[in-house]
């Protein structure tokens, strides 16, 4: 099936036009590039904003840049290794190309293909410049005492977002007219630092969103309370002041606002402060660590999305990793507020690997519990949790590519069906949360499966020993008890190679595109 197919697919063209490759240029030549120490982003790995007049500058092929979704790749290295040849990759060089990708592959994972090619993300101003109007006058009505609005946008072009506000004694009130049904208070992220206050609203599907920030004209309490209609799409946002009966004469001074919903990758990073609580070891290299948030930062992250963790290191360089929250403990199954709206504190959990010589996570092992070194993004992801109702699920993961899986799976037994997980990992040792699964497993005995594979076990491992392949798939989740490709959705995380490999024996046995997920791992 063409999805799994990505050897063979042009990035920018049409997938018939295939090249011939020169030996040891392959797929998996490709993605041994990619793990080696190769800087093929050529910027040292500092990420940065790229207008799109610089983006139209690198446009040749020994310096080929092009954006997908609002990321900027440099493909320099990649001509020699694209199966659609060269020609049809230039198509897209110096331009933003996700149209072009879109015409023939959107299903690719190429997050996971170029992400040592990043060279830093669209500049959304070069697009669509905030707007900043004067103010205005609006009527009021008779209960609430209001001064002139905040700037307005215009509601003549569909999609575009109206701004009000009004206030009372205690409270000031900020209105957003979205115009978009199915909103509700998970979509709101809401963000109170000092007199800043910034809001991102994801549409009813989370692929757009719309964001706001404005730095307050007085000083207000650190948290708010967002109320939605779920039939126009209006949003309050209530502030309460911190001087009461105090009259402001104007909202604040406008920082950032975009006229109205835009595509979720081309929206600018927003990242907010947090407190490392919690950093406790898991296994000889993968801790549990938690991230508190101050009172004022609410935000929902959904299942199967992740987060951008940002570290500034001792020479002033900023290092970002993305990582997937998961449950604090696997015994709750709780999975619904990770975190929830609420006005106290809120905390995202993650399970970390060290690397020795990793830049982000070295400097996150020397961290010790308290630090607040650590910037946390709002949500990015594309899963779709619906693919999952009413379906049992396949989960295949290889050492922390389980991290996206776990809240997956829990929320799958939450809704009282199968979970089928084949966990590989290379020693015993390796293995994460082994005694929270066997409880889990002992928990939910005929809705959770569990088997471990190890490639380097010793003579007294009990389980499945090797690799992925289809022997192995043979008797665990493509034997006759639990292979039912109707019943059944699958996710993958792994290690590239272990991915694409998993996704061609899965193909081989019946799933299809709409059927599998496979998250990067």
């Amino acid at each position: 099936m063409e999805y799994l197919n990505v050897s063979t697919a042009s990035a920018t063209g049409n997938p018939r036009n295939k090249t011939a490759l020169k030996p040891g240029r392959s797929l998996m030549d490709w993605i041994k590039l990619t793990n080696s120490s190769t800087n093929l982003s050529g910027n040292g790995n500092r990420l940065r904003d790229i207008s799109l007049d610089e983006l139209a500058q690198h446009k040749n092929k020994n310096d080929a840049w092009l954006a997908i979704r609002g990321m900027v790749y440099n493909v320099s290295s990649y001509f020699e290794f694209h199966p659609g040849g060269e020609e049809e990759l230039m198509r897209g060089v110096g331009i933003d190309a996700t149209d072009l990708f879109d015409q023939v592959h959107k299903w690719v994972n190429y997050e996971s293909m170029l992400k040592k090619c990043l060279v830093g993300r669209l500049r959304t101003d070069s697009m669509l410049p905030p707007v900043k109007r004067p103010q205005s006058k609006l009527a009021v009505g008779k209960d609430l005492s209001m001064p002139p609005p905040f700037p307005s946008l215009s509601a003549s072009s569909a999609g575009m977002v109206t701004t009000d506000w009004m206030q009372n004694l205690t409270t000031v009130t900020i209105v957003l007219y979205t115009r978009q049904k199915g909103l509700d208070a998970r979509r709101i992220s809401t963000s109170i630092d000092g007199n800043v206050f910034h809001t991102r609203i994801y549409s009813d599907d989370w692929l757009r969103c719309f964001d706001y920030q404005i730095r307050l004209a007085e000083d207000v309490h650190p948290f708010c309370k967002p109320t939605v209609s779920l039939t126009t799409g209006k949003v309050e946002l209530v502030l309460h002041k911190k001087q009461i009966a105090l009259h402001w004469q104007k909202l604040g001074d406008l920082e950032e606002v975009i006229q109205g919903f835009q595509p979720l990758g081309q929206a600018p990073p927003f990242f907010r402060r947090s407190v490392l609580t919690r950093k406790s070891r898991v296994n000889h290299n993968v801790f549990l660590c938690t991230l508190t948030f101050p009172t004022g930062q609410n935000f929902h992250v959904p299942v199967g999305w992740h987060v951008q963790l940002k570290l500034c290191l001792e020479d002033g360089t900023e290092v970002i990793r993305s990582y997937t929250p998961i449950t604090s403990t696997l015994s709750s199954c709780e999975t619904t507020d990770c975190p929830s709206i609420s006005e106290s504190p809120t905390a995202l959990h993650f399970l970390i690997k060290i690397y020795a010589n990793g830049p982000f996570t070295s400097a996150l092992d020397r961290l010790s519990e308290g630090s607040r070194s650590i910037e946390v993004s709002n949500p990015i992801g594309n899963f779709v949790g619906s693919q999952l109702e009413g379906k049992n699920l396949i989960a295949i993961a290889a050492g922390t590519g389980i991290t996206p899986l776990i809240r997956v799976a829990i929320d799958v037994l939450r809704n009282n069906r199968r979970v089928s997980l084949l966990f590989f990992n290379r020693t015993q040792d390796d293995i994460i949360w082994k005694e929270e699964f066997r409880e889990l497993e002992l928990k939910y005995p005929n809705k959770f499966k569990l088997w471990h594979v190890l490639s380097e076990s010793d003579d007294e491992w009990p389980g499945l020993r090797g690799r992925i392949s289809k022997s192995v798939l043979a008797t665990t989740i493509l034997s006759e008890e639990y292979h039912d490709v109707g019943s059944n959705f699958a996710c993958v995380c792994g290690p590239s190679d272990f991915t694409l490999e998993t996704l061609r024996l899965l193909d081989s046995a019946g799933y299809t595109q709409e059927t599998v997920h496979a998250f990067s791992g």
